[in-house]
């Protein structure tokens, strides 16, 4: 039988400080990137849930029916009827979220909101403030 001090017991302070130096490093490469993907889809949810409104109020400036969409941004009232150009603003997203994209246009790192115009033929168009 085997002594008890033979069997080696925990780790080693140099295992240790290995493992823990892993762990710096991964944090440091992967934390960030992980809080840019977060601002991304915050912004790509914000940038949706602002469409959704715009294309309702295309739908009614092309029917002609008019429909009350309100505001991501501020939940203020616009009435859709065809009969003047709209602009919807979304929700205002809290970092760099460049390369992100509304209707074919793409966000560069100072942009923080996305303004969705629907004109009196229904037709969209996107910009980014």
């Amino acid at each position: 039988m085997g002594s008890p001090s033979s069997v080696p017991a925990g780790f080693t302070l140099i295992e240790l400080m290995i493992v823990m130096s892993l762990v710096g490093i991964l944090s440091v490469v992967l934390l960030p990137q992980y809080f840019r993907t977060k601002i991304q889809a915050e912004a790509a949810i914000s940038i949706a849930e602002t469409l959704s409104f715009a294309e309702q109020c295309a739908v009614a400036n092309k029917s002609g029916i008019a429909v009350t969409v309100q505001q991501p941004f501020n939940g203020a009232a616009r009435i859709c009827n065809g009969q003047a150009v709209r602009q919807i603003n979304s929700r205002t997203w809290s970092g760099d979220a460049a390369g992100i994209q509304c209707l074919g246009v793409t966000a560069n790192g100072s942009q923080r909101r996305a303004r969705i115009r629907v004109a009196t033929d229904g037709s969209l168009t996107c910009r980014f403030i």
